[in-house]
């Protein structure tokens, strides 16, 4: 099963609000749903997954700290830019992209969340 672990701190948004803000994410193991190399949960987990990495270092750079090996990512900003309005957008969109594959594979991905 893929696991998928959200991490949340509380914080204000650039807005003045005060909200849990995601600020990274760690992803791992394996779907199970094919064979490796024909699994579309992690295929699509791991693109959506990749896609996000890619906007965060671009819009914050080396201030996005990540791990990644085979069957594990791992993501961390810091809270003060998590709390920006472009994280929170990359970070909902990438959210709101896991858990639909998570309804559609049930039994394939799990998703928590953890408070910082």
């Amino acid at each position: 099963m893929l696991k998928v672990q959200f991490l949340r701190k509380p914080a204000r948004t650039d807005k003045g609000e005060n909200s849990d803000i995601l600020v990274g994410f760690i992803i791992k193991g394996h779907a199970g749903f094919a064979d490796h190399g024909e699994d579309i949960v992690c295929a699509g987990a791991s693109a959506i997954a990749q896609s996000a990495l890619l906007g965060l270092q671009d819009l914050f750079g080396d201030r996005v700290y990540f791990r990644r090996e085979p069957g594990f990512l791992e993501v961390h900003m810091d809270v003060e830019d998590a709390a920006k309005t472009e994280c929170r957008t990359i970070m909902r969109v990438l959210e709101l992209g896991l858990l639909s594959i998570s309804q559609a594979y049930i039994r394939h991905i799990d998703i928590t969340y953890e408070n910082l």
